[in-house]
């Protein structure tokens, strides 16, 4: 890749051209617009630009992103997440910009300190040490066998919850000695105990009670494993402990099990966000937004085509669009979008539509289990909207185009909605006024 330097950015930039193209074309067709988080580069007009001109972005806190090193940083109100790297299993990866567009409220109040007031737990408590992807950590391990709550050696804080609205709680954490069990339990007061277990000695996921919805272990490197797991509340009364196994059926601990924990979060959703410190009172992060005025997106009435990839978070939950990647909306009844279903035999269906207030809602749709409920889920998405007709493709794999479209919605004037309904990493966006064709959106989903 030859880069230049941008006359009008004074930012290197990867445009040079080469062979005629940038390394932004598919078969010769420049794209217009460009967001290239990994990379830094950012393009409006055909013309090299920065970050803040290109898109707006808002934050109505500070929130928190992993660096290059592998270690938590804090940034600022309305400062986005670029550089946000994910382990991925020998080196920390640099994935794009962190973006949540649901804002989470960290219900432990004192998230790094276990020995603070709201914790419970007979177990022995270790002084803080320095050397975790968040800071510092502390040891969970029995001081002996028989000291014990309910058969497990645990860190557990009770919280009000809603009847019938769904939790998640997790804990960074590292095998020290022992047995390497560790589990999460998720308890309502009507339900009992709802546990997840995990293998921290050996990075596996262990088995799950029936009542939890979903669990699953994200690496960070150096031993260090964020364990989640989330379940439904029955009443207004539980909580989540962290802890060492004793007794349940699954493992015994023994007194020598040292299980290092560095950070707590039990929120309200279906999957793990980024990591909200706490010190005495629960903290929310607010929503990221995303947004791209009308004048930076090109736009042509008969032919356009738009590709996007990164890293999505996301469960099989119960609404048709458990993830959109993008909305370019008018109105309700003029709009194009791309979703990922997520309900019943339609979860992980990747889905491409446009509609037009005369026209109708027209969509393409792939195969249910494209993409698996899972943390940091890779994808790569490409479109072509036209006229006449609209396609899709995603890693390489064509669609079968409709071709019931008799017209495009009129977005000249609409600005568009970058990760409207996203958790994950956002790699590259890219928009064209033309029609890459078939074989264009299969390279640029590639």
């Amino acid at each position: 890749m030859r880069s230049i330097v941008s006359p009008l950015s004074g930012i290197r930039t990867p445009f040079g051209l080469r062979d005629g193209a940038s390394v932004y074309a598919i078969l010769g067709f420049e794209p217009k617009f460009v967001l290239d988080f990994k990379r830094g580069a950012y393009k409006k007009a055909g013309t090299a630009t920065t970050l803040g001109s290109a898109i707006t972005h808002t934050r109505a806190s500070s929130a928190t992103l992993v660096n290059s090193s592998g270690t938590l940083v804090t940034v600022g109100n309305n400062v986005p997440r670029t550089g946000h790297h994910i382990y991925d299993g020998t080196a920390w990866v640099n994935e794009g910009i962190l973006h949540e567009s649901e804002a989470r409220t960290n219900l432990v109040t004192n998230s790094g300190d276990l020995s603070a007031a709201g914790w419970a737990g007979a177990m022995y408590r270790g002084s803080v040490t320095s050397g975790s992807p968040f800071g510092t950590y502390r040891t969970l391990s029995p001081a002996s066998t028989s000291n014990n709550m309910g058969g497990a050696q645990r860190y557990q804080i009770g919280k009000t919850i809603s009847s019938g609205s769904t939790y998640v709680g997790w804990a960074l954490v590292k095998y020290s000695a022992g047995s390497g069990w560790f589990d999460l339990n998720i308890y309502d007061t009507s339900k009992g105990n709802e546990k997840a277990w995990f293998d921290l000695q050996n990075g596996v996921v262990g088995t799950k009670e029936s009542l939890i919805v979903d669990h699953g272990m994200v690496d960070y490197g150096d031993g260090w494993w964020l364990c989640w797991a989330s379940a439904a509340a029955a009443s207004g009364s539980g909580g989540v402990s962290y802890e060492v196994p004793n007794g349940d059926g699954l493992v015994t601990c023994s007194a020598g099990d040292v299980i290092l924990i560095a950070g707590t979060q039990f929120e309200l959703g279906l999957t793990p966000s980024s990591y909200i410190s706490t010190a005495g009172t629960t903290v929310t992060r607010a929503a990221d937004l995303l947004t791209v005025p009308a004048a930076n997106l090109p736009y042509s009435s008969t032919n356009m085509s738009i590709q996007m990839d990164g890293k999505m978070t996301y469960a099989d939950g119960i609404v048709s669009s458990e993830v959109e990647m993008y909305r370019w909306i008018l109105s309700s009844s003029n709009y194009i979008n791309s979703t990922v279903q997520a309900y019943a035999a339609k979860t992980g269906e990747p889905v491409f539509s446009q509609r037009q207030a005369s026209s109708g809602l027209d969509s393409v749709v792939g195969s249910g289990n494209t993409y698996a409920p899972d943390t940091d889920v890779p994808f790569n998405l490409a479109s072509r909207h036209g006229s006449t007709f609209i396609n899709g493709a995603h890693e390489g794999t064509l669609l079968t185009a409709n071709t019931t479209p008799t017209i495009l919605p009129d977005l000249s004037a609409s600005g568009l909605t970058l990760g409207s309904t996203f958790m994950g990493t956002i790699g590259q966006f890219r928009v064209w006024d033309e029609d890459l064709t078939d074989a264009g959106i299969v390279e640029a989903s590639t």
